[in-house]
């Protein structure tokens, strides 16, 4: 059976297309969300999903993110994301299966270029490119560009928020979720700062793994339950795992002052953004702190990779923009950055 796509009418997005090969088991959302900057960037999730309608949700506020994302860090890119169902292909990953997804993004022409995302690697990207140019994340791995640009974000916020000039972060209470390629990144420079460290993750022996440097001796690093570790009390709560951690149901367990990790789509809902300012919680849009990969993406594109350093230290100089016009004007982290972000897709 050949790839075919159908395009399905979403308001306020310019393109969204169904992609389905049977005989690969390839069932794929491509939303393109805004383009005016540039052709739309964001990687491919390769993620389980119960019901159409979720596939459908988790795809459109992927790639609206994505949007706010590529603008606000400063890139050429408009906002775009692909989401393969792994239900419908049995949960294995085949290079039919990424080779299909290359033809879909060739269906599109050029409107949308694909990368990595969660569930997606280098490997799966190479069989993509088969099949179509636009591919980026094949030469760079974005998981350190991501850390850093994390981190950077992380010392600006600290020092905004405690009026700090310290360069390092001892004794400061940091709690992460998630330690997979980024978080572990992130867990490494932060124990180089004397941080004091709880960590959890799904997979147990990543933990583990963190906990003992490259010579086998023990580091002091706290394990924590992936189930509870938004509910420590410390001083910077890092989501970087999956979104949608912080919600109506879990906001009044926070015990922290700010939050600042690279989960996508960390907050449920506005409501949730206007509590946490309310509630005198420091919330650093996610888009924003984690735009570090696709940063890297987009230098890989358009040969431009000696400016990635500079580009990733301009995260903290943006994050210090948004606390600072959110404490002016009295209103919640999210919509400040929202407003940067259209700010510059409007006047382009």
């Amino acid at each position: 059976m050949p790839t075919t796509i159908e395009d399905i009418d979403v308001p306020g997005y310019e393109r969204v297309v169904k992609g389905i090969n049977e005989d690969v088991g390839l069932d794929v959302i491509i939303a393109v969300h805004n383009t005016k900057l540039g052709p739309a960037l964001g990687g491919c999730r390769f993620w389980d999903y119960t019901s159409t309608d979720d596939h459908l949700t988790d795809a459109l506020r992927l790639a609206e993110g994505m949007t706010y994302k590529n603008s606000i860090c400063g890139i050429n890119h408009g906002g775009g994301k692909a989401v393969i169902n792994a239900s419908v292909a049995n949960n294995m990953k085949t290079p039919q299966l990424y080779k299909a997804l290359g033809e879909v993004v060739e269906m599109l022409g050029g409107s949308y270029y694909t990368a990595g995302d969660v569930g997606t690697e280098v490997a799966d990207l190479k069989y993509t490119k088969e099949m179509t140019k636009y591919v980026g994340g094949i030469e760079i791995d974005s998981s350190g560009p991501t850390a850093t640009g994390l981190y950077n974000a992380i010392k600006s916020a600290y020092n905004f928020i405690y009026i700090n000039d310290d360069k390092d972060f001892e004794d400061v209470h940091f709690a992460i979720s998630g330690v997979g390629k980024v978080g572990s990144k992130l867990v490494n420079k932060l124990y180089l700062d004397d941080a004091k460290l709880t960590i959890a993750d799904i997979n147990q022996s990543t933990v583990k793994r963190l906990q003992y440097d490259g010579y086998g001796s023990p580091r002091e690093i706290e394990a924590g339950s992936i189930i509870s570790i938004h509910t420590i009390e410390c001083n910077i709560f890092s989501p970087c795992a999956l979104g949608n951690i912080i919600n109506k149901d879990t906001r009044h367990l926070l015990k922290c002052d700010a939050i600042i990790g690279a989960a996508n789509n960390q907050l449920d809902n506005k409501e949730t953004d206007a509590w946490l300012f309310e509630n005198n919680i420091i919330y650093v849009p996610d888009y924003l702190v984690n735009s570090g990969g696709v940063i890297a993406i987009s230098a890989e594109l358009d040969n431009t990779v000696d400016m990635i350093d500079t580009q990733l230290e301009k995260i903290g100089t943006r994050t210090r923009e948004v606390l600072a016009r959110s404490a002016e004007e009295n209103i919640p982290t999210d919509k400040v950055s929202r407003e940067i972000a259209w700010d510059r897709i409007n006047n382009t």
